[in-house]
């Protein structure tokens, strides 16, 4: 790894507030009271380079820092793809914590850092250490306006701005344009709406500000790294855990799962609810195959990490190990099963978001779980099982937003309609965001009456809504969606 370089001088203070104030600015441009769209990729990419060119310690392709970064600008660039309100609030939230552990990891960019702990705490630290630290270049800021050469600044900008405002009105009265600049200037001051512009600016600028001046100070700042509550000093020390009562934990879990597999191998992987006298609507059993099938494979995972992190080591090891991988074996099964259930229920009642969500969850807990086989054959290091499965976790988010689903969830329930004769058209054209609108535009001539009558006028009534974005405001599914319902 490249040593980190750590200096001894700080970067000017007008580069830091100069880039501060354009970041938070061109935030304040496009993305105040502004739809996601291109905007938050822009801005994204803008405090990205800003915050990377302002850390003090030497970076490379390979570094966390850029690899996070990068990824938050992949991330936001899906908020001018999809349009898809409940994705662009997750994307939202996945930039807001990528920059702030990137922020927090550009005073020490050892990827050992990145934790559990570290990640969850990194959003509200991160914006507390923001804060602190703009509010100390605000300071120093302030003690800059005493020398003579600022205050000779100062006074002349003061002298100038009122007599540069006198002609401005003068000028207002001889030339159509500044008399519109004028009445502009004035409607806006008379009806308030630039405070809530301004403040929107001022909490930009303290976040900024803060990150980048943070990422200036470095490891000369005297800031502590997050520490995490899996770390210790002496790992061999935290390990209470005898392999006695391992192997009768992880024994009679192992022994619980494979008699359930046994007991239900008739129906686990069949149609449980067509079975006379079982009681169990095709709702029930898709719920409990999601619900409690995958709370018990998460529940399961945690209780294999505490073994193997606080259990003590004998020679009765492999036996613990071979256990351990068979109580893995049956948690892939039971999400098989939940897997399964989810997509009996969509064949029968239609696909929903929330019904992809499950099984994209599933599946992002199984590949969780090949990772974690990896670490019970080994040695387990809990900063890698973690990094494994935020990565695996934020590659399916990022599927999710450039795939569009909405497309792929509308065309199935439509093929259902075939077979089922049912079209909730309700949740065609609100459920869905309007990345479905042009499938749905598309697939209209292939339905019978009345269904193909309905389901037009809710297309109509639902996204043909006269409105022109900014160009900032630039987003692939509203105009998409705006071009296809032109055509009905």
């Amino acid at each position: 790894m490249t040593e980190v370089q750590v200096p001894t001088t700080y970067r000017s203070p007008v580069a830091l507030w100069t880039a501060g104030l354009a970041t938070a600015a061109l935030g304040t441009w496009i993305m105040y009271d502004a739809m996601p769209g291109v905007n938050w990729v822009i801005w994204t990419l803008a405090a990205a380079v800003g915050l990377l060119l302002f850390v003090r310690s030497g970076l490379s392709l390979g570094s966390p820092m850029t690899w996070l970064s990068t990824l938050a600008v992949v991330i936001a660039g899906g908020a001018s793809v999809t349009a898809d309100p409940f994705l662009h609030a997750l994307i939202c939230v996945s930039v807001i914590l990528l920059l702030a552990v990137a922020m927090l990891l550009s005073v020490d960019i050892r990827v050992e850092r990145i934790k559990a702990s570290f990640v969850i705490l990194a959003a509200p630290i991160a914006f507390v250490f923001a804060l602190a630290e703009s509010l100390r270049r605000a300071t120093e800021g302030l003690n800059l306006v005493r020398s003579p050469r600022v205050r000779a600044i100062v006074r002349g900008v003061a002298l100038t701005v009122p007599i540069l405002l006198i002609f401005a009105l003068l000028l207002s009265t001889a030339d159509p344009i500044f008399a519109l600049w004028r009445d502009t200037i004035h409607d806006l001051l008379a009806s308030w709406s630039f405070i809530p512009r301004i403040l929107f600016l001022l909490g930009m600028l303290a976040i900024t500000l803060g990150a980048f001046g943070y990422a200036d100070r470095g490891s000369v700042s005297g800031i502590p790294a997050i520490s995490s509550p899996f770390s210790s000093p002496d790992r061999t020390s935290n390990r209470w855990l005898g392999s006695t009562e391992r192997l009768t934990l992880m024994g009679g879990v192992a022994l619980l799962f494979w008699i359930f597999l046994a007991v239900q191998v008739s129906y686990l992987f069949g149609n449980l609810p067509s079975i006379t006298g079982s009681g169990m609507t095709f709702a029930e059993y898709a719920r409990r195959g999601f619900g409690e099938l995958s709370v018990v494979a998460s529940i399961t995972a945690i209780l294999i990490i505490a073994a193997e992190r606080y259990g003590k080591t004998d020679e009765r090891q492999s036996l613990l190990r071979a256990i351990t991988l068979l109580v893995i074996v049956a948690v892939f099964f039971l999400l098989a099963s939940a897997f399964h259930r989810v997509s009996l229920y969509e064949d029968a009642y239609g696909y929903t978001t929330a019904r992809l969500y499950a099984q994209v969850y599933m599946i992002v807990v199984a590949i969780s779980f090949v990772a974690l086989v990896r670490e019970v054959l080994t040695t387990l290091e809990l900063p890698r099982l973690f990094l494994r499965a935020w990565m695996t976790a934020a590659l399916a988010f990022v599927v999710l937003i450039y795939w569009n689903h909405s497309a792929w969830i509308a065309d199935r329930n439509i093929d259902l309609y075939a077979s089922t004769g049912k079209l909730d058209t309700a949740y065609l054209t609100r459920g869905l965001s309007a990345d479905a609108t042009p499938t749905l535009v598309r697939r209209l001539p292939s339905l019978p009456e009345p269904a193909k009558s309905q389901l037009r006028e809710a297309v109509k009534k639902q996204y043909l809504h006269p409105h022109t974005d900014n160009w900032f405001e630039w987003n692939l599914g509203r105009v998409r969606a705006r071009e296809a319902s032109v055509r009905l």
